[in-house]
């Protein structure tokens, strides 16, 4: 009804792509024909990337994740995985890592298809973990080093404004996290040295204060209107690092008129200003730069994606075709449940074989699930119905003859996960629900809790990934009783 970005209308993400990444107004820019600019990566002969920079080619497949430190992130990380063992045609081979850095994420649980992701990582020559406590994926490290929890952690952070979460805020800071505990717990480092020390030996030093004089610590420490930056060459305390970032965050959010250092802000913890409500919405900074959003018709959509389709078929690369096939100027009608159907044809079985769609959903007790070992998580998402189990319709239950904390399998052409099963009305028929991520067989509690997780059913697939290099977490089960309750 034309009511983008405008009060009681339909709100984009937060920042995430376009720089500057402190206010989602400061990234309109105009573009020469008139739209909102958007910064796609080149797909014109002389600008497009030939031969991919990282492993997920996110530059060279997918143009609409742009090509910021967000970016990486939003490519086809699959791809990475999957071309461990095999590329495709036309395709450089994708290379293990010399040396592997882990820092708080655990993709032997948290990605899609954890047998062969395990199998994947426990070829790599050299892997480094910084570890709160054991898991699935730093059990295969060569080094463990320990990490400082949040509670023992220095950073100052932005909150409020349009960044981080979609939420409308009526201010916007920063916000000190500060140690509270005793940081003298074994030989854990806050992660701030971790850095520092890994450019400081790797002779990196020089480009790593730079870095931070840039901004990458979330402000500027120098600009035409502020000096606090750090000198290049010296290795810098935490808290000196952290100190210069505090003069820079409170002169920028005062407009030079308040500079406070760390001690102001241990002693404080955030310094914040107003934020007007008209900055929720991009359509008011729009209209006074004279620009429009490009709809409904998307033309620079379909010229990317068709200059996308010369430079790869130039390279005779044929097998990213059919996600071409999506950049289009206006929105097309789309047969989802048949691309799962394809898929499983194409893996040798029949659709009618696997007639259920498992879904997953996130848990606010769990969230991304690095605190599954915490007994307290646990404890307050056993209140809620669904944790540890399999939510399924109580018709579709009943004619299975499944009960209530029945132990069941819910199994897909890769696998097969357990869990309890967990009846419930308000459910589809055709569908059932796991949720946040388990399956553990290392982190400590979290491995005898016995609580399934798509993730070890869910296929790594290039035919279930869209054209950004995204896919779903859907998978067509099949389910059968195991056990009475």
């Amino acid at each position: 009804v034309g009511a983008l970005e405008t009060p009681g209308g339909i709100l984009g993400t937060t920042v995430r792509l376009n720089r500057p990444a402190t206010d989602r107004n400061l990234s309109v820019k105009p573009h020469p024909d008139g739209f909102m600019d958007y910064p796609m990566n080149p797909t014109d002969k002389a600008g497009w990337l030939a031969k991919p920079d990282v492993r997920n080619a996110n530059r060279t497949l997918i143009p609409l994740v742009a090509n910021s430190p967000w970016s990486q992130a939003l490519g086809p990380t699959h791809l990475a995985w999957m071309q461990q063992q095999e590329a495709p045609e036309h395709w450089p081979q994708a290379t293990p890592p010399d040396i592997w850095f882990v820092y708080r994420t655990n993709p032997a649980i948290s990605f899609w298809d954890t047998e062969q992701i395990t199998e994947v990582l426990a070829r790599f020559p050299f892997t480094v973990c910084f570890a709160l406590t054991d898991d699935e994926t730093n059990h295969f490290a060569d080094i463990l080093l320990p990490d400082r929890t949040d509670l023992e952690g220095l950073q100052l952070i932005r909150v409020g404004g349009t960044k981080f979460i979609e939420q409308f805020w009526d201010y916007q800071g920063f916000a000190l996290r500060q140690p509270v505990v005793d940081q003298s717990q074994g030989d854990s480092r806050d992660f701030t040295w971790i850095a520092t020390e890994l450019a400081r030996r790797s002779g990196l030093l020089e480009g790593y204060n730079d870095a931070i004089n840039r901004g990458v610590c979330g402000v500027s420490l120098k600009n035409d209107r502020r000096d606090f930056a750090l000198d290049p060459a010296t290795v810098h305390s935490v808290d000196e690092i952290w100190d210069a970032v505090c003069h820079a965050a409170s002169h920028e959010l005062s407009h030079g008129e308040e500079v406070h250092d760390l001690a102001w802000f241990k002693e404080r913890g955030l310094m914040t200003r107003p934020y007007p409500q008209t900055g929720w919405y991009l359509y008011p900074t729009l209209k006074n730069q004279g620009l429009r959003f490009e709809l409904p018709y998307q033309e620079r959509l379909m010229r990317a994606g068709r200059e996308l389709g010369n430079r790869l078929h130039e390279q005779g690369v044929k097998w990213w075709d059919r996600q071409l096939e999506e950049y289009q100027p206006l929105p097309v009608w789309h047969d989802f449940p048949a691309i799962w159907e394809d898929d499983l044809v194409r893996r040798g079985h029949k659709p009618e074989d696997f007639p259920y769609w498992l879904l997953t959903t996130k848990s606010m007790q769990y969230h991304s699930g690095g605190n599954a070992a915490i007994q307290l998580m646990d404890e307050v998402a056993g209140n809620l119905r669904g944790h540890r189990g399999v939510v399924i319709n109580k018709r579709t239950a009943d004619s299975l003859g499944i009960d209530e904390g029945d132990l069941i399998e819910v199994k897909s052409v890769i696998g097969a996960t357990q869990g309890r099963a967990v009846p419930a009305q308000g459910i589809h028929p055709q569908t059932l629900l796991i949720i946040g991520q388990f399956d553990h067989w290392a982190t400590p509690y979290a491995k005898d809790m016995k609580a399934p997780s798509l993730n070890t059913i869910a296929p790594m697939s290039l035919e279930l990934t869209d054209a950004t290099g995204s896919g779903a977490d859907v998978v067509r089960v099949a389910v059968r009783k195991l056990a009475s309750a």
